[in-house]
């Protein structure tokens, strides 16, 4: 098994085509699948499924492909610790939840870059559990989330702490909810409550929230949303109420566009966490990112 075997079944496990791999390798696609073919007869396994539409990787190549992700980033990591050469140009893919994407990250990234220029960071935003799985199988090297998902191998880090909070719009059709400082679950049961997708941080920690105090999410008229943006919206144009981090609204609340409201009994404070795999070599602009959020958070880049 050689290293420019394990690269050629990388790229065509990543990019889902012999050809597009051959491409991105400056190589020629016979060369490619000569490579893979090479690695399938020394494994004595198929690595792909080659019948449907879309070339898939069985369940031997899933788990290869772990492996040589962390090979092949070992390796060059390896060769730039024993190097003198310090961060230099690379593509950092991260992966964070709506909060992290859309309030938090952006900032911290265009201070980062200031220090390191070279390090061209992509951000993709994903729900909690979709950002842990996708570190879990090494689509990101590294996600910043509003929930801890239980994977083998993960770790979090604590980085910030959020507070949820219920928003209100300023309609005459809720000033009953207006009318009070502090509000209970019962006051809600008669309004459209907004939410995000089921995998979201925000509404794992309400579902948690009101399983223990005895409640349970159908007690409440749902409607469902995958873009927190869009919730806001909705919220404001009075389309209902929802559960959602007093960063996202703080803006809207400096221009009465919208209220908030504490619930009784409910804690909705959580933290955001930096997850990585505990068994991935990382870059050193990733080590370089990771080192930056610690201190970024921990000296006021926070809520």
């Amino acid at each position: 098994m050689e290293f420019y075997q394990l690269e050629a079944f990388v790229a065509v496990a990543a990019l889902r085509s012999f050809s597009r791999a051959a491409e991105h390798l400056y190589l020629s696609q016979p060369t490619v699948s000569s490579h893979v073919k090479t690695l399938e007869k020394e494994l004595n396994t198929l690595l792909f499924d080659r019948g449907k539409n879309e070339l898939m990787l069985t369940q031997a190549g899933e788990t290869l492909y772990r492996y040589a992700r962390n090979m092949l980033e070992m390796r060059a990591a390896v060769l730039a610790e024993l190097s003198v050469e310090k961060v230099k140009d690379e593509l950092l893919m991260i992966a964070a939840s709506s909060v992290l994407c859309q309030y938090l990250l952006p900032e911290a990234i265009a201070l980062f870059q200031e220090q390191y220029s070279s390090v061209n960071i992509r951000l993709c935003q994903e729900n909690s559990r979709t950002v842990c799985e996708e570190v879990f199988r090494y689509n990101y090297p590294l996600g910043v989330v509003g929930e801890k998902v239980t994977i083998p191998q993960l770790k979090y880090e604590p980085l910030v702490e959020d507070e949820l909070v219920l928003a209100i719009p300023q309609l005459p059709a809720y000033a009953d909810l207006l009318a009070k400082e502090e509000l209970t679950l019962q006051d809600l049961t008669s309004y459209k409550l907004l939410l995000r997708e089921a995998g979201s941080g925000t509404r794992s920690l309400f579902e948690q929230e009101l399983q223990r105090l005895g409640f349970s999410i159908k007690s409440f008229q749902l409607q469902i949303f995958d873009n927190q943006e869009t919730i806001k919206q909705a919220v404001r144009s009075g389309l209902g109420i929802t559960i959602i981090s007093r960063t996202v609204v703080e803006d809207y609340l400096q221009f009465n566009l919208l209220a908030v409201r504490s619930l009784q009994e409910l804690q909705l404070k959580r933290k955001f966490y930096l997850v990585t795999h505990a068994k991935r070599i990382q870059t050193p602009g990733a080590k370089a990112f990771i080192a930056f959020l610690r201190t970024h958070f921990s000296t006021g880049g926070q809520l």
